[in-house]
């Protein structure tokens, strides 16, 4: 006999062992095991764990419920309490009969299956420690398990799960209160295999709980007599028993194990009884709906509903009688898939009239029950009532709710891998709708901020064209005038000139008209040059120079309107000197009316310094002093709009503003910098990164970010850098972090966002504050919801970050800041006063009191720097809470003025920033003047400076105006 004989020899000796009559025998040999077991605790009601464990039990002994502890929720390392297959059912049984017996059984290899072993200790402790906490007293809660089939150690883990499922349980909306009301002892399981003899039975009536006997039928020894025993013969039954259910084989049990071809009699069977597909489920309507849930009845009791959806073989159908063709077993699962739609097409318009409804099965267990729970999703809300879901979006909360109806109106409605089938296929539209939404929302907010930067561009531009529109017709206007004047003057000078010369040649021969050529090229080269001048002011408008002339004042102005034109230059002084005269007339009132205009749109007259003759008495010269008009150089341009450094006992030293990064739409929060890199966070949800050693760009001091970071759905109000990480906290109560881009990459106007690579959850409120401990990979952060809790960033911490919470009475903290490389922590209140806590101790913290809400906390070795909303800087000692300066910096002495930032450095320099955008420059050990001052930020909704930080070699600050603007110190 070759290898392939052997082989063929022994597949067909495994097949015949598993044999339809080798297993139907087995299950009979495993109930009489029940039975006895049954006998002996006869004071007990015997329960079917489903679906294998009712084949073991004989329907005359047999509960008429079952209940459904899955196996797969006790798997090692998978272990769950499942809402789903919560069984609440089975405590009015509890507390009627003090106890009951469950049945199952398992394949060869385990003494009992782990829906007994790791399962249902889990149910029970978990609903025990729901019932301490809703009763506050000592009731126990321990897991028990039995000794040689579950570790020690496994046992360890379970419990400390347990906390976790009872506040699911407590908050999924079963009533725990009402089903426990009238337990008076904790449920414990005991266990009862077939390696157990019992002769006396166990008395559990003086026992400390109410016992849960699992018994588990099949044997790990060959019990066999004439037959080859199946362990767990019954598992899987709808691989191999075909129609044959539970019902009929113990209806035609002596029948079928008196016969070894059992698969024709099997046939037989099916075929006489007419009834084989009608179950004993009964018909449940579920909650205070009109959709009922039951086994297949007969037409005459179908009366009482409008519509009925029967599962099953196929049928044909009608207006009212929908049937769809589905097979009980694992093969029905596609067939699930497309039911479900038809059935939700079909039951629409009924559900739209609040008829009553029916969908009934062979067993009402399975597929009724799937068909129900997409029904319920697609047209109910959370009430109950009709609803439909127009926008398809299924939730994994809706799901469950939906699901706890059914299993609360309908004792056997978890049963069937069928039920499973629709499940996943609900949920799995929901995953796919989750993710569709967050695509759309995320577009939505890129589009959001296209759509606001053109605009801002657009009203930019139309700003510019508006202001230089006015520029061109005011100088057009005021060369007109100059060039009528002119020529009246001329013509006058010539004609004066004439008459002389005319009264010359009469009396002095000799004289000619050489004096007065003379005089008439004079006025001509005069007027030329003034026609230069004006053409080339005007190119310089419209060229984009010095958009933002300086200030007129209004005694120039009172001037030009009275006709007394003297020149004007920048300061708004006048001179009686000038070259340009304007005749009154019919032209005066239109140049009046121009610089009414401009003065009440508070725009300014002059971009260069323009010079006007005034009116000039007999005796005063003809030919005044000439000064040309002077085009304003690209240079003195920036300079001009360069930001203004008030220079205060500096020593010499100015900070210059060298660059201004616009990446932002709305204001700028926090700034945290690192080496080279900068990472900014702002009101428009965004949080974008800097390489401050890049390059700006050509003619320019700004420059494109490195990398954008999206992810947040409401304003980032918080941010810090790590070393290839950046972590950021907003409105929307989320921390989320993101993985910095590489070196290589290269800036760009249009930088593609970056979706975050973890996010930590936990806070309830908005986060104000962000601190990283590198060293020790803590992250802390404070949120408006009055905790400030401490996370890990280590990688393999990423399944439960969260290290500790701390809360502080109706402290509310607002702000964080690490000292000592993580040993210690600085929180800020809005009480005023500051906490230092010591990460490695349970002591109570160091507390120092500024007296005013705590805007921002900057640390340099061992001195913090706390800023105020009073205005007020204080400089204090983290190890001993003491303050270094007596009454503090005075930063922001006046009113309503808030010092809303502040960083320290080295060499004792402090810079401060507040809420009216000035940053201020400070040696703290001369308090009371600062070093210098520089006005940064436009004010927006009393907001000015909202961040600063000392970072590439100079100073960063940040403000409501959008802007971040970097100052570096140069010396004179």
């Amino acid at each position: 006999m070759d290898s392939n004989d052997i082989y063929q020899v022994s597949e067909k000796l495994r097949h015949e062992s598993r044999s339809i009559y080798n297993r139907l025998r087995s299950i009979d040999a495993d109930a009489e095991f029940v039975t006895h077991v049954s006998e002996m605790l006869s004071e007990y009601p015997v329960i079917a764990n489903e679906r294998c464990g009712v084949w073991y039990v004989d329907p005359q002994i047999a509960h008429p419920d079952s209940v459904y502890f899955k196996s797969t929720d006790g798997h090692t390392g998978n272990w769950k309490f499942s809402l789903r297959r919560a069984n609440t059912h089975i405590f009015p049984i509890l507390n009627q009969h003090k106890g009951c017996i469950l049945v199952d059984s398992t394949r060869k290899g385990k003494r009992m299956p782990d829906s007994f072993s790791r399962t249902i200790p889990i149910w029970c402790a978990v609903w025990n420690t729901a019932v301490q906490m809703l009763r506050g007293t000592e009731w126990d809660c321990k897991v028990y398990t039995p000794p040689r089939v579950v570790s020690e150690s496994e046992n360890s883990h379970m419990s400390t799960l347990v906390p976790a499922f009872a506040d699911m349980l407590l908050q999924s909306g079963i009533d725990v209160r009402g089903l426990t009301q009238e337990m008076c002892k904790p449920v414990r399981p005991i266990w009862i295999t077939r390696d157990h003899r019992l002769t006396i039975p166990p008395d559990f009536s003086e026992a400390e709980f109410c016992p849960i006997i699992c018994v588990s039928a099949s044997s790990t020894r060959d019990c066999s007599d004439g037959f080859m025993y199946v362990q767990g013969a019954a598992d899987d039954h709808e691989l191999w028993a075909g129609k044959l259910t539970p019902q009929l084989f113990w209806q035609h049990r002596e029948q079928l194990l008196n016969n070894k071809n059992t698969a024709e009699i099997v046939d037989q069977v099916v075929n006489m009884d007419q009834d084989v597909q009608r179950g004993n489920g009964g018909v449940s309507f579920i909650r205070n709906t009109n959709v009922a849930v039951g086994a297949q009845v007969a037409a005459t009791s179908l009366s009482g509903f409008d519509a009925v959806i029967s599962c099953g073989e196929k049928m044909d159908s009608s207006e009212q009688h929908l049937c769809l063709s589905i097979h009980d077993s694992k093969k029905g699962q596609t067939e699930m898939a497309i039911a479900i739609p038809q059935a939700l097409q079909f039951v629409e318009p009924f559900m739209r009239n609040n008829s009553r409804i029916l969908v009934q099965c062979a067993q009402g267990t399975n597929l009724s029950v799937s068909i129900a729970l997409a029904i319920l999703t697609k047209y109910t809300d959370d009430n109950g009532q009709f609803q439909i879901n127009e926008r398809n979006v299924v939730s994994k909360q809706m799901i469950q709710n939906r699901l706890l109806w059914i299993t609360t109106s309908h004792a056997k409605a978890t049963s069937g891998s069928l039920f499973e089938r629709a499940l996943g296929l609900m949920q799995n539209e929901w995953r796919r709708m989750e993710h569709e939404r967050m695509e759309w929302e995320v577009e939505r907010i890129r589009l959001k901020a296209k759509i606001s930067a053109s605009e801002k561009r657009i009203a930019q531009l139309s700003t510019l064209y508006t202001v230089s529109q006015k520029h061109v017709v005011m100088l057009e206007t005021m060369l007109k005038g100059g060039a009528k004047g002119e020529v009246k003057q001329a013509a006058s000078d010539v004609k004066q000139a004439a008459n002389e010369a005319r009264q010359a040649v009469k009396e002095v021969s000799g004289i000619g008209v050489a004096d007065i050529v003379e005089v008439t090229r004079g006025t001509r080269e005069r007027g030329r040059k003034l026609l230069e001048q004006c053409m080339e002011e005007i190119e310089a408008l419209t060229n984009g120079i010095d958009l933002q002339p300086p200030e007129i004042m209004a005694a120039p102005l009172e001037a030009l309107r009275r006709g007394e034109f003297g020149s004007v230059n920048a300061k708004g002084d006048t001179s009686s000197a000038g070259s340009l005269g304007v005749a009154k007339g019919a032209d005066e009132p239109r140049l009046n009316g121009i610089i009414e205009s401009d003065r009440s749109a508070g725009e300014s007259l002059a971009l260069v310094s323009v010079h006007m003759p005034k009116r000039m008495s007999d005796d005063e010269e003809s030919q005044p002093e000439q000064r040309p008009i002077r085009r304003i150089s690209e240079q003195r341009r920036r300079r001009r709009l360069s930001l203004t450094v008030d220079e205060v006992d500096s020593g010499g030293a100015q900070w210059h503003e060298t660059r201004v990064l616009a990446g932002h739409m709305d204001c700028v929060r926090a700034i945290s910098a690192r080496a080279d890199v900068m990472a900014s966070a702002a009101d428009d949800g965004l949080v974008v990164i800097w390489d401050l050693a890049q390059k700006p760009r050509a003619r320019a001091r700004d420059m494109a970010p490195k990398g954008i970071c999206r992810g947040h759905l409401a304003a980032a109000t918080s941010v810090v850098l790590g070393t290839d990480v950046v972590y950021a906290g907003g409105l929307d109560s989320s921390v989320r972090a993101w993985t910095l881009p590489a070196d290589s990459t290269s800036a760009s106007d249009d930088v593609d966002g970056v979706f975050p690579a973890r996010e930590f959850v936990g806070h309830t409120d908005a986060v104000w504050s962000l601190a990283l401990a590198s060293r020790v990979s803590l992250l802390a952060s404070a949120s408006a919801d009055a905790t400030c809790r401490i996370w890990s960033v280590d990688s393999r911490m990423s399944s439960a970050p969260l290290r500790a919470t701390w809360t502080s009475g109706t402290r509310v903290p607002t702000c964080v800041s690490f000292a000592d490389d993580g040993a210690r922590l600085a929180i800020g209140y809005d009480s005023g006063t500051v906490d230092v806590r010591d990460l490695a101790a349970a002591n109570t913290p160091v507390t120092f009191d500024c007296g005013s809400r705590i805007t921002s906390i900057a640390r340099h070795d061992a001195v913090y720097a706390v800023a105020c909303v009073s205005g007020t800087v204080h400089l204090c000692d983290s190890r001993t809470g003491a303050s270094v300066l007596s009454t503090g910096i005075g930063a922001y002495p006046r009113p309503n003025v808030v010092a809303t930032a502040v960083d320290i450095s080295a060499n004792s320099a402090v810079v401060t920033g507040g809420s009216d955008g000035v940053v201020k420059w400070w040696d703290w050990r001369r308090p009371l003047t600062s070093v210098c001052e520089v006005k940064a930020h436009k004010q927006k909704a009393d907001e000015g400076v909202c961040a600063v930080a000392y970072a590439a070699g100079g100073v960063l600050s940040a403000g409501a105006d959008g802007l971040i603007r970097l100052f570096q110190q140069q010396i004179n």
